[in-house]
């Protein structure tokens, strides 16, 4: 969560608490302005260390979902150097290409295997569907300039409810991306080859 999310849920929070006392009758003057300030604070205390603790615990989750491939090769060790988070492009039927950022989840039996959680609604899901050609890149190191991207990719979007269901009983770190599968599509993105890159070394490209 950013500071300014802080502030405004700090907003909202207090704003909340005010109406409360009104509605219940509290004597509200200046004489209890402290305790009501004190209030506020302890209040916003209590909902937001938790709050934070669970969406850091959540973040973590999804940062660990990437790279579970352990194997001990170059393009299995990018991916364990850099965020959790891709770039995926996709392409309607009208030629007009949609970019998104996403978090996603390695497959654990095969490293050029990607699985992404997301609405069925949304455009990445069904331009998938009417087009599997895609293309993604990797966030990048700031230090090095580390990153990876492939535009010899396809991907596969899966909606049906049953479906959705049973891959993510067989495919256990895509409920890490989202445990509430609901109304939701998985994505599958299988990865030809990709080059990689930094600051310092030249790009290499790897085939799968």
């Amino acid at each position: 969560m950013y500071l300014k999310r802080f502030i405004e849920l700090f907003i909202a929070y207090a704003i909340s608490f005010l109406l409360a006392i009104l509605v219940i009758g509290y004597p509200f003057n200046f004489q209890h302005l402290t305790s009501i300030i004190l209030g506020i604070i302890v209040g916003y205390l209590v909902l937001i260390v938790p709050l934070t603790f669970l969406t850091i615990k959540k973040l973590t989750t999804r940062k660990n979902a990437s790279g579970v491939n352990s194997n001990e090769n170059k393009f299995s060790n990018v991916l364990n150097s850099l965020p959790a988070f891709i770039y995926l492009a996709t392409k309607n039927t009208d030629g007009i290409i949609s970019n998104s950022i996403i978090t996603y989840a390695q497959s654990s039996e095969k490293e050029n295997v990607f699985y992404v959680v997301t609405s069925a609604t949304t455009e990445r899901a069904k331009n998938i569907s009417k087009n599997s050609q895609v293309a993604i890149a990797s966030l990048f190191d700031q230090k090095t300039g580390l990153r990876f991207s492939s535009n010899q990719a396809t991907a596969k979007s899966v909606t049906d409810s049953e479906q959705v269901e049973k891959l993510a009983n067989d495919i256990p770190q895509i409920k890490q991306l989202d445990e509430n599968l609901h109304d939701k599509a998985i994505i599958m993105i299988t990865i030809n080859s990709a080059i990689i890159e930094s600051f310092r070394d030249r790009p290499e490209i790897i085939n799968f």
